[in-house]
């Protein structure tokens, strides 16, 4: 899953997951993104930080709070990456990427932790 409140984002991202013959579902912000997880886990989820009714944080804190889905890896990306880095580890965000990233490393990331390996 991409969550992005940024079209641009989750079309390239998705074009980027799809020629890797992922299936992309894609959520407009945190909030709809909580709430298709609730209908179905993904096996990944890719998320920005700042979206509008519930950010990238709000939405990682709330899924680990919940049995069901306390163990999906978390894929953040955020142009501000060191000074968040604190707040998404304790959150419990597996990977920060800062933005602009390699598509090569989100590549790699997301192979990683679909083959149960720590994130970064």
């Amino acid at each position: 899953m991409v969550a992005d409140d940024s079209k641009v984002v989750r079309v390239k991202t998705g074009r980027l997951l799809g020629a890797q013959h992922y299936q992309v579902v894609m959520a407009e912000d945190g909030l709809d993104a909580a709430r298709q997880i609730e209908s179905a886990l993904p096996d990944v989820l890719i998320t920005d930080v700042d979206m509008p009714g519930m950010s990238g944080l709000q939405l990682t804190r709330q899924l680990r709070a919940n049995a069901a889905t306390a163990g999906l890896p978390i894929i953040m990306v955020t142009s501000d990456s060191e000074q968040l880095r604190g707040e998404a580890h304790t959150a419990g965000v597996n990977v920060l990427l800062g933005k602009p990233y390699p598509e090569a490393q989100l590549l790699a990331h997301i192979q990683s932790l679909l083959s149960g390996q720590s994130g970064a």
